[in-house]
């Protein structure tokens, strides 16, 4: 039996004889069909890349009678791929214990940043690559943070099941802290007193360590209690040092700076909004490239990378392709 679904026209690709065509993903309940049509048959329809869109679907056949859609949703397009802007999505763990978005439209998008926390959130989703599949656990889309939104709202059962309950603010232990792994990427020993500057793998953000008593070279890898601390320059402080760990990312120290070698995924380039290419690493999360030396097409290339200033603030940078 034929039906009528709804889809979105999410990236452009290439036939063996060069013509081009989209890969349109269904919506809603539909989402996981995939299937590609060929651009110059939906531009006879007045649909283009990163439209939404409704067609006829049966069993024997590929989608037809394409019908161009009006989503009130803000869509960019950037090369061969469309991205949504704005979504408001629940951050929560699958079966699996991966953290996914979980959206109306676009089901279940995995969270590029699997360091963050459990909560609500305003994100930008994009389709899956096909040669990055196998990286997203056969999810069509991902998604990553524009902002947190404060609270998390959820459904719960009740005699009224339209009602929907707002939480408030996470509550907090006392304490605050919390087990994460992290590493020494700077220092600075004093005689009394050693402040060690750590990038936490968990969370891909900054934070420092001080003691008097831990000796800890640069690229050291350990585990930690850190607390929150949102008024200091760090949002987070190692309170204690637990145990050192295994490395989890390969690196050097090359005039004493902590030179990293990682593979790198999703390739986003610059824009209006953004002044230099971007890549994402496993536990490192985003990469600048400010110096342009990365291909378009550069899922699973190797690179050295470091922390470096970038305009007003520290981000890790591109240093060699190897």
């Amino acid at each position: 039996m034929a039906q009528i679904i709804d889809f979105f026209a999410a990236f452009r690709g290439y036939y063996s004889d060069g013509s081009t065509f989209i890969q349109i993903i269904s919506l809603g309940s539909h989402h996981n069909l995939s299937v590609h049509i060929s651009e110059r048959m939906l531009s006879e329809s007045g649909i283009k890349l990163g439209n939404f869109l409704s067609a006829t679907v049966s069993l024997a056949e590929h989608p037809k009678n394409f019908q161009l859609k009006r989503l009130n949703l803000q869509v960019t397009v950037e090369g061969n791929f469309a991205k949504v802007h704005g979504i408001e999505a629940n951050l929560e763990k699958n079966a699996d214990g991966i953290l996914v978005f979980s959206t109306n439209n676009f089901a279940s998008a995995k969270a590029t940043n699997q360091g963050l926390e459990i909560g609500r959130y305003k994100i930008t989703v994009q389709a899956v690559k096909p040669s990055e599949k196998d990286l997203f656990n056969g999810m069509k889309f991902f998604g990553t943070v524009e902002e947190k939104i404060s609270g998390l709202t959820r459904r719960v059962a009740s005699n009224n099941t339209n009602q929907v309950i707002g939480e408030g603010f996470r509550n907090m232990s006392i304490s605050g802290k919390r087990t994460m792994k992290a590493f020494v990427y700077s220092t600075i020993q004093k005689k009394d007193l050693n402040t060690y500057f750590l990038w936490i793998c968990d969370k891909q953000e900054k934070s420092i360590f001080t003691s008097k008593t831990h000796v800890l070279g640069l690229g050291h890898f350990f585990e930690g209690y850190f607390e929150q601390t949102p008024n200091g320059k760090s949002q987070w402080e190692c309170v204690k040092y637990l145990k050192q760990i295994d490395q989890l990312i390969q690196g050097d120290v090359i005039r004493n700076k902590v030179v990293l070698r990682t593979r790198v995924t999703q390739y986003e380039p610059a824009t209006g909004h953004r002044k230099y290419p971007q890549v994402y690493a496993n536990h490192l999360g985003i990469i600048i490239d400010n110096q342009n030396k990365l291909p378009i097409y550069c899922n699973g290339v190797q690179i050295k990378t470091q922390l470096c200033k970038v305009g007003d603030s520290f981000e890790w940078v591109v240093v060699e392709i190897i």
